[in-house]
């Protein structure tokens, strides 16, 4: 391999580039050189003479990326041609769509969009002659061939107005990116490699898309709230399922919505802004079954199916995917249930008003392919979309998942007591195994454009089961234990919405919802230790297990009614009249096995009622290019909760404003700025006064006497989008401010620790800040971003008021470039630091991480693709520092139109078997090291459908 890179430095690419005899010759020695190049990264990242500090590492990745830039420049050879668009009056033409078809392949050598001063610029690789056409909506197609330009002079083009618009859909349709007032829509064959096997593979090439770990979309910053395939709803808009499943070659365009609403009679009145992407299929793929099915097999029993099944007609949609495997491939996780809502969204959030009630999912430990010894899932779903008439649609899906994970772990905890014994070694293998179930059904009628109906119903059910063997070694005290956490949580909703314009002056709408909720927490503890030293006397035994048993009942009603006045085309009133009930019923029981000792302390019959009535009024208006809306909500609330024979009963009136703003700078840039007035209620579970265990070493004890909190926010929110210049940037502010807020108070008896709420009167603050910028030269692609998370939180430890302050920030920064179109590499690098503090106690957790991605076509199909990542953990106050690196590569062969593809898979190469973390809690700081997967691979088959 030396000897082969030696004699391509020697050769010359300019020469290679104007050869036609040797550019054959010239790009097999370019991937050869490629191939050598990140042999030598390897090398260098792993040099045994080399002493792996994080500043070591930066170092080198850094010298790599230079190297990889310089080489990257020395092939490119492009030139950019530039030029301003004028219509007839030598007005600026902002939009028009610019692109340049190069003549010997007929194919988009670069393409651009105009900016507000009609300037656009389109990057070309010279000695081709191209096809230069220019299109707007109104206006005659400009065309021009061109083989020579000067990249320093601006060429001027007149476009003239067009009598008629016939064939112009034709010609916009195959503009790479078009923009018509809030869609924006990409034609994805002009971005991607036809490497990409899902839709999230395809959006990650699109300018302004981010595709975070857990599957979400953003775009320009924002999350994604809804998927639509050809305007039908995709899951209910689950981002995850959808970029985990639908085939990328399958995907035509991608529309970006911005403030969508499907229901026409109140487009344009409210402040949500929610976007939706719209992806659109190719022709090939509607009416026709489509998709693709995979199979797998490795050594030590590994094994992969999975299998994604699509129609689409005009009138039927259907889409059925069903996977099991035990190699960590999640499409649908213990998170994604807890989190589904199935898009029956309350109403109290719109009006500032909030119950806090307890989640299904507490001590749950989330099992994912970064720190779990070992995952199998199963998953099957199913999705339909009928619409028998213009008038009648029929929606749903059905989801059915299970899964068995196992964890193992070793923490080092220190808690925030004034004592000076205050460490503890915890060891855990826990295992966690979930079955669960997710309905909707949901028909729409509409009757004529200025009416809308739609009845929802959503259910969900699930059976979890935790079990930990735990060994806690606190001071001389070495405990061991067993727990086991299960529940069989269900909840029913049902919504119904009605909205009528009886004229452009009016419009009518009435939502009501309601749900029903169970939960049933069991708890299992077993140790060969007294439990819960210092907190409540225990009857000595050899070995103790307590059983505590939990019943919740929450039914939730709520209702509202608007009435939007069109004032005029810029101005407009909205008034609200609502109404929220909320009744909670919690029972709970300990008793020891073994033990005939009564804990009348540990049982609970509490009844919790919450009532709220509100009236609300919110303005609109637009002025230039400014929205200004203010809003304020009337509300009156009322609550009881029944316990011990009696009746504690409250009510008050609270006012809760709001505020809205947009600027549009320009088309593309935006700024927009949000207050919200949140008022924060407690729920039966931090109000029951009866003891329950939380966990082996903590007790919770709720407070009658608890009022609400109340929330000030405040929300930045600044978007820049500009193909012109090929930079995207976004960023988002969020600062809340936190009065009277329900905390937790911690009182310490050595290990054990017994827990309450409490209404704390300092004010409570979090700042969170996301910046993000990508920039398009020529060949590369720059991305780079920042987060910031800041908390400061007032709690009562051990009965003395304590200050909590945490700061968070994450750095990362990766290029991307293409090579002669057989080899994209990313290279990336990111830092995150974790600063905790609690009075004398302070401790920092670091770590560096940074990657190499490749993706390379060696040869008629055979493809390879393979990422690297290094990290280095450190642990400021003890020193510790830990070091692991993950290598993945994956070998896969599909021919020229076949529908088999043939994939060998190697998983963590470098067979490393745990990785560090830190958390930062109430009353303890924690940095485990977590068990992963050991190394594995398999041989997998897929066909397309």
């Amino acid at each position: 391999m030396p000897f082969l890179y030696r004699k391509l430095i020697c050769f010359g690419p300019g020469e290679c580039l104007h050869s036609p005899e040797s550019h054959n010759l010239f790009t097999l020695k370019v991937k050869v050189f490629l191939i050598g190049f990140f042999i030598r990264l390897g090398e260098c990242l792993h040099s045994p003479k080399v002493l792996k500090t994080p500043l070591t590492v930066v170092y080198r990745v850094l010298i790599c990326l230079g190297f990889f830039l310089i080489s990257t420049a020395s092939f490119s050879q492009t030139k950019p041609l530039i030029g301003q668009v004028l219509d007839s009056l030598n007005r600026p033409i902002a939009y028009a769509n610019v692109v340049a078809i190069n003549q010997s392949t007929q194919k988009i050598g670069g393409f651009g969009i105009t900016n507000e001063e009609g300037r656009f610029k389109v990057t070309l690789t010279p000695g081709s002659q191209y096809l230069l056409r220019v299109s707007f909506v109104g206006y005659q197609q400009f065309e021009r061939l061109i083989s020579e330009w000067n990249s320093e002079v601006q060429m001027q083009i007149i476009l003239k107005q067009s009598d008629t618009e016939l064939g112009l859909v034709e010609v916009v349709s195959e503009m790479p990116v078009t923009m018509r007032g809030d869609t924006l829509t990409y034609k994805t064959d002009a971005f991607t490699t036809g490497t990409e096997r899902k839709l999230g593979d395809v959006l990650e090439k699109l300018p302004g898309f981010q595709i975070d770990d857990n599957g979400d979309v953003k775009v320009q910053g924002k999350k994604v709230d809804i998927i639509l395939v050809d305007g039908k709803t995709f899951f209910d808009g689950d981002t995850k399922l959808a970029t985990k499943n639908l085939p990328a070659n399958a995907v035509d365009r991608v529309q970006v919505l911005k403030n969508f609403n499907e229901i026409s009679p109140i487009r344009g009145l409210d402040n949500d802004e929610t976007l939706a992407l719209n992806i659109q299929l190719k022709d090939g793929k509607k009416n026709m079954v489509f998709g693709d099915v995979t199979a797998g097999t490795g050594p030590q029993e590994r094994y992969l199916g999975h299998a994604n099944v699509f129609y689409y007609a005009p009138k039927v949609n259907l889409n059925l995917i069903g996977g099991s495997n035990n190699v960590g491939e999640q499409t649908f996780t213990l998170q994604d249930y807890f989190r589904f809502s199935g898009g029956l969204a309350g109403l109290g959030g719109k009006t500032g008003s909030k119950v806090s009630i307890g989640s299904d999912d507490f001590g749950i430990p989330m099992a994912n392919r970064d720190n779990a010894a070992s995952l199998e899932t199963h998953l099957g779903a199913f999705n339909f979309n009928f619409n028998p008439s213009k008038r009648w649609r029929h929606s749903g899906f059905l989801i059915g998942s299970s899964s068995e994970n196992r964890l193992g772990s070793s923490s080092f905890r220190t808690y925030l007591n004034s004592g000076e014994n205050n460490q503890e070694l915890l060891t855990s293998a826990s295992r966690v195994e979930n079955k669960s179930g997710l309905l909707k059904y949901g028909l729409t009628f509409t009757p004529k454009e200025e009416t809308y109906f739609k009845y929802s119903f959503f259910g969900k059910l699930a059976d979890i089961e935790n079990g930990n063997l735990l060994n806690s070694n606190f001071g001389q005290i070495e405990q061991n234990l067993e727990t086991v956490q299960s529940r069989t949580p269900y909840s029913l909703q049902q919504k119904a919405e009605w909205y009528h314009a009886p004229s452009v002056k009016r419009v009518f709408s009435m939502e009501v919802n309601w749900e029903k909720k169970f939960q049933d927490p069991f708890y299992d503890l077993m140790s060969n230790q007294k439990p819960f030293v210092g907190l409540f006397p225990v009857m000595d035994q050899e070995s103790y297990r307590f059983l505590q048993r939990q019943d919740i009942h929450t039914q939730t009603i709520e209702g509202a009614f608007n009435y939007y006045q069109i004032l005029n085309e810029t101005n407009h009133l909205n008034w609200s009249l609502g109404y929220h009930n909320i009744a909670q019923r919690l029972v709970s029981s300990l008793n020891q096995v073994g033990s005939d000792q009564d804990y009348e302390e540990f049982e609970n019959d509490a009844d919790f009622g919450f009532q709220d009535i509100y009236l609300g009024m919110t303005y609109k208006t637009k002025w230039k290019k400014m929205i200004i809306s203010p809003s304020v909500y009337l509300h009156r609330y009322a609550w009881q909760d029944q316990q011990f024979g009696n009746e504690l009963s409250y009510n008050k009136v609270l006012a809760l404003p709001g505020f809205y703003s947009k600027w549009t700078i320009k088309s593309t840039k935006s700024l927009t700025y949000r207050y919200q007035t949140e008022a924060n209620f407690m729920d039966i579970q931090r109000l029951a006064q009866g003891l329950v265990l939380q966990d082996y070493n903590s007790i919770f004890q709720g407070n009658r006497m608890l009022d609400n909190g109340l929330f000030s926010t405040h929300t930045l929110n600044y978007n820049h989008f500009d193909m012109f210049s090929g930079l995207n940037f976004f960023g988002n502010v969020n600062w809340q401010r936190k009065r009277d807020e329900i905390i937790t108070t911690t009182d310490f008896a050595g290990i054990n620790r017994l827990l309450s709420a409490l209404n704390v009167e300092a004010v409570n603050e979090t700042l969170n800040a996301d910046l993000r910028m990508d920039k398009r030269y020529n060949r590369f692609k720059l991305s780079a971003g920042g987060r910031w998370n800041a908390f400061t939180t007032n709690l009562v430890l051990d009965e003395r008021p304590t200050r909590n302050e945490q700061f968070s920030q994450t750095y990362d920064f990766k290029v991307t470039s293409t090579f002669f179109k057989v080899l994209e590499v990313d290279l990336g690098y990111a830092f995150t630091a974790n600063n905790y503090n609690s009075g004398a106690l302070s401790n920092t957790f670091s770590i560096h991480s940074p990657k190499v991605e490749i993706d390379l076509d060696i040869y008629k199909g055979l493809k390879l693709n393979a990422d690297y990542t290094y990290n280095s953990y450190l642990n400021q106050a003890s020193g510790v520092r830990s070091d692991f690196e993950f290598l993945n590569a994956f070998l896969s062969y599909q021919g020229k139109k076949s529908p088999w593809e043939f994939r060998i898979s190697v998983w963590n190469m470098l067979d490393t078997r745990s990785i560090r973390r830190d958390s930062f809690s109430e009353n303890l700081i924690s940095t485990y090291s977590y068990l992963v997967q050991p190394r594995y691979g398999m041989l997998t088959v897929k066909y397309d459908l």
